[in-house]
């Protein structure tokens, strides 16, 4: 139970970390638009390695064409860094599962990030193929909202998000670029209701 506990404060510090540590580099942006999403869901996860040498943070928003991937990877031991955003073709993103809390929510990202059409700001491209299970909040806990959020990535990427959403913990596995998710690494996957979002990218 602890060794979980410490998994998931690790995640949400990752997260955390993945949102400042570029916020103050300026960027020149587009907007992507704002759009009006009915019921969509979105997931994210970040984690480093047992020394904190490599930092791995992935995000899939959705979009009012699909959904939007935004990527970084640090390798601070002197390694390959990549990272990049932008649209991404919905049938790279699988939902499964039927409703949220039941431990059966499932979403799946299958993507070559050297795709035409998306942009790799820096470093090397690759694979990216990772999955998200929902935890029910009676095991992971809930966190529903209300209102305007927004989320900075680094990069230059930026979420603005105005309505209801849930955001549920999820067992996260696969790899990206070749770095594997440790096991038990544990992201978010949120549900949006009747949410007006707009997706700046680089």
């Amino acid at each position: 139970m602890m060794k979980q506990f410490c998994r998931t404060m690790l995640t949400v510090m990752s997260l955390a970390v993945a949102a400042m540590v570029l916020s103050s580099i300026s960027a020149q942006a587009q907007a992507a638009g704002s759009s009006v999403i009915t019921h969509a869901f979105d997931v994210g996860v970040g984690w480093a390695n047992s020394d904190f040498t490599e930092f791995v943070q992935v995000q899939v928003e959705s979009s009012k064409t699909g959904y939007v991937l935004i990527y970084n990877i640090f390798d601070f031991g002197g390694g390959v860094s990549a990272g990049g955003s932008g649209s991404i073709p919905a049938s790279s993103v699988t939902v499964s599962g039927g409703s949220v809390n039941t431990a059966k929510m499932t979403v799946t990202l299958n993507l070559n990030a050297c795709t035409a059409g998306f942009t790799n700001s820096y470093g090397p491209c690759g694979p990216i193929n990772l999955t998200w299970v929902e935890q029910p909040a009676s095991v992971g806990g809930s966190m529903a909202t209300r209102g305007d959020s927004q989320q900075t990535f680094p990069g230059g990427a930026k979420v603005v998000t105005n309505g209801e959403t849930v955001t549920f913990f999820a067992l996260t596995t696969g790899t990206a670029l070749g770095f594997d998710a440790p096991a038990g690494t544990i992201g978010v996957l949120t549900q949006e209701t009747n949410v007006t979002k707009t997706i700046t990218i680089p």
